[in-house]
């Protein structure tokens, strides 16, 4: 089944704000600091720009970049800490970047496709082919723009612009945008696979939130008193879920460790939305703290 959630940022809050407001402001944000010189690295003129103020490329200045990075990491190992991987699921632009090309990995086959395709592919075999170069195409449009407007970290736009016109771009440039692309073309295929297994920042935050979970869990649970006969057949959390993990399993609802919940709370809307169609209170909720009687354990509420 697929689920549509109407645009209600009242009573549908996670949903909403989520996908329409945090994902879109830090891509933005990511992507239009060096255009409007709220940070890059201009090589060409060898200068640190950084909210407008230029500074020039010499030992004192470049110390400021590894501490502003390792700034970042603590501030991210902090969240996950508390919330668990909170970054992965509404900041971390590889997830947003992988929950909005969902199609380039169905049409190449990477994920489940729907039944109509699956139809037209097998009445028209010539269809699949059209599809994989499709993806191919669309994936090359999508990382060629990443990697050029990622380039733009380190030389001014009017300095591409003109060389590009002229055809004078120096072969690094091309070499560094066809390497961008490459890794570009990694993140996009892989997807969520990455996120689970090989992403250094999603395994640093399972660990931070497995341990910090007895004293500070941010986990989505079961209301108490609930009980797994209410779902029966429904699977809209399975489905709503970004990650592409079942709620309701145990193993699943440890912050960060197995499949790796993001904290997102798309299974929470999921949940209250179809449970409403049927007068009903959603069955899931994040568990603030361990002894305010709310909430408790699928595992709990299996036994």
């Amino acid at each position: 089944m697929t689920f549509v959630f109407p645009r209600n940022p009242v009573k549908y809050p996670f949903h909403t704000f989520r996908g329409l407001v945090v994902q879109p402001l830090f891509w933005a944000l990511m992507l239009l600091s060096p255009v409007f010189d709220i940070f890059r690295m201009d090589v060409i003129s060898q200068k640190l720009i950084a909210l407008g103020q230029s500074y020039p490329l010499n030992p004192q200045t470049l110390l400021w970049l590894p501490l502003g990075f390792f700034s970042c990491v603590l501030i991210i190992a902090f969240m996950s800490t508390l919330f668990g991987r909170l970054f992965c699921g509404w900041v971390c632009p590889h997830n947003t970047l992988t929950e909005w090309t969902h199609p380039v990995r169905v049409l190449i086959g990477l994920k489940p496709k729907p039944f109509y395709l699956k139809q037209w592919e097998t009445k028209y075999p010539w269809l699949k082919a059209v599809n994989v170069a499709f993806s191919l195409l669309w994936g090359a449009a999508i990382t060629y723009m990443i990697s050029t407007l990622f380039l733009f970290y380190f030389v001014p736009i009017s300095w591409w612009y003109q060389n590009l016109i002229q055809g004078t771009l120096e072969p690094v440039i091309w070499m560094g945008q066809g390497l961008m692309m490459l890794i570009g073309f990694f993140m996009l295929y892989a997807g969520h696979e990455f996120c689970r297994s090989a992403c250094p920042y999603g395994l640093a935050q399972s660990l931070s939130a497995y341990l910090s979970a007895k004293w500070v869990p941010m986990e989505i649970r079961y209301k108490f008193g609930e009980n797994l006969s209410a779902c029966k057949s429904c699977q809209a959390c399975k489905t709503a879920c970004p990650v592409e993990i079942d709620p309701r399993l145990p193993e699943n609802l440890l912050v960060g460790v197995g499949e790796g919940c993001f904290n997102c709370g798309e299974c929470i809307d999921a949940c209250t939305y179809v449970r409403g169609a049927q007068n009903a209170e959603g069955l899931l909720t994040f568990k603030i703290n361990p002894n305010d009687g709310r909430s408790r354990t699928a595992r709990e509420v299996a036994e």
